[in-house]
């Protein structure tokens, strides 16, 4: 590990310690999951732009007037890199109700917060257990409050998109949202597949046209995979 790479993690860590523990103290007090999407959404973006400057990291956000800022949708997005996260929390304009695996939850502050804010966690060992919070997640959602996952279900090694997985789709036509597919390209690079370093960079988040789900059943999910994999390979 070099002497750059330790000293971004610990101003990683810092800034971490610094935003985190007040935005588990405000999950804890906060009731309400609309409100603790507002919330996370402050302390996520904060974050991020404090963080990608200091790593020289760039982000070019296209497509936004595709969508409305006063609806809700399920954001699609393709994953390369532990950037990324990084990328979308600047881009997208919704309050977020990300859906995180439930190993993450263990990570100390980090997790805590996904946790006291309301994000959706999913134990991908017990799939009716993942079903079960993607429907209840599907139900609370009000005003323009969405939903965001990774389309592939984990972060490509290579940068390539990988094999789509059902989760994403099952809650859009539970809940009749449209889904947003959201293309991050550029972020590989910045932080490889088994690397701490943060390299800088340029990340261009685009967001494509919504796809409507409502009227669609469980038959309609391979077209809408279909659909939503062509438009991240375009």
């Amino acid at each position: 590990m070099t002497v750059r790479a330790v000293f971004q993690m610990v101003f990683i860590g810092l800034i971490t310690l610094a935003i985190g523990l007040p935005a588990i103290v405000l999950g804890l007090l906060v009731p309400g999951q609309r409100r603790k999407g507002k919330i996370f959404r402050w302390v996520t973006k904060s974050y991020s732009m404090i963080l990608l400057p200091a790593l020289g990291v760039t982000v070019e956000t296209r497509g936004v007037s595709r969508v409305d800022r006063n609806a809700p949708y399920v954001f699609l997005s393709n994953h390369a890199s532990h950037v990324d996260s990084l990328a979308l929390a600047v881009s997208i304009p919704h309050p977020l109700h990300w859906v995180f695996k439930k190993e993450l939850s263990k990570i100390p502050v980090f997790g805590w917060v996904l946790l006291s804010l309301g994000q959706i966690m999913v134990d991908r060992r017990n799939a009716m257990q993942s079903r079960t919070a993607l429907a209840n997640a599907a139900g609370a959602l009000t005003g323009n409050n969405s939903v965001l996952l990774y389309v592939e279900g984990t972060r490509s090694k290579d940068g390539k998109l990988q094999p789509l997985k059902k989760g994403g789709f099952h809650i859009a036509i539970q809940s009749g949202l449209p889904i947003v597919p959201v293309r991050v390209s550029g972020s590989h690079d910045i932080i490889p597949s088994g690397s701490l370093r943060v390299r800088p960079g340029h990340v261009v988040v685009e967001l494509f046209d919504p796809i409507p789900t409502e009227g669609k059943t469980e038959a309609d999910i391979p077209e809408l995979m279909a659909r939503v994999r062509d438009v991240l390979l375009s």
